[in-house]
Formats: C-alpha cells, sequence, structure tokens
C-alpha cells in the first residue's frame, strides 16, 4: 500500500469563521483566489474577511464598519474595492472640481463652508472655491 501525503489550505474569514477551501496553495495564491471569491484579504495584518463582513475604516475618520460591500455602499460608505483602506464613511466625500481638477476631502459641511458647490447626484461635477467664484464673477 502507498501513501500520499495531501496538504489542504482554507482561508477563514475572521469575522464569522467561514472557510473557503483553496487546496495546496501558498499564502499569496490563496489570498489572490479568495480575492477573486470576493474576500478581502489584507496581506499585512493577515485579516480575511468573507463577501458578507467586509471590514472597511474611513480613510479621513477612522471611522469603521463591517458588513457586505454592497450594505456598506448602500449605508453610504464610498468603497475602494481594490484597496479598502482609502474608503470614506458616510460622513467623509472626495470632491474634486470639473474645472480645475483641484480636490479634497472631509465632511460635507466643512467643504460647503469652504465654498465648495457641490453636485450631490454627481460630486465629481462639483466646483472647488476658486472656480465656483470665478463663475459667479462672470455671470
Amino acid at each position: 500500500m502507498s501513501y500520499q501525503e495531501i496538504y489542504e489550505r482554507y482561508v477563514i474569514c475572521d469575522e464569522c469563521h467561514t472557510s473557503l477551501s483553496v487546496d495546496d496553495a501558498t499564502d499569496e495564491d490563496a489570498d489572490n483566489e479568495a480575492a477573486d471569491h470576493g474576500w478581502q484579504c489584507d496581506e499585512l495584518q493577515g485579516r480575511h474577511y468573507c463577501p458578507l463582513h467586509w471590514h472597511v475604516e474611513c480613510h479621513d475618520c477612522e471611522a469603521a464598519d463591517s458588513g457586505a460591500p454592497d450594505e456598506l455602499e448602500a449605508a453610504g460608505w464610498h468603497i475602494d474595492r481594490d484597496y479598502p483602506d482609502d474608503s470614506l464613511c458616510p460622513n467623509h466625500h472626495h470632491l474634486s472640481c470639473r474645472e480645475c481638477r483641484k480636490w479634497d476631502v472631509g465632511p460635507l459641511h466643512r467643504l460647503e463652508y469652504e465654498g465648495w458647490q457641490i453636485n450631490t447626484d454627481n460630486t465629481d461635477q462639483s466646483l472647488c472655491p476658486e472656480c465656483a467664484k470665478t463663475k459667479k464673477e462672470t455671470k
């Protein structure tokens, strides 16, 4: 009788302990396969979250939440799915001026106070304080 050693590797969700079998793979290959299945893999801290339990932190204020990415976005989170550490909570927004491409990140009340004209339907169509002032002066 012959024997064969078989290796199995699993990626396990740090939130709910769901596992994903990745067979005989290196850590990097296991993370890549898990990411292909919608998992969030934090290579630096070794954390893994299944598609139902992503963990996000606001890049601006460090607020945190967890849940399915679609649910988090529906709750107002702006998630960068490739770089979840660059996500923004519902209180913080990334604006870029449609005229000069200047950008800023922060809470809407501060951005409006500083003079940003915010297009709530498409924040990429907002105007920075300088361009908004120039547009008013030309009218």
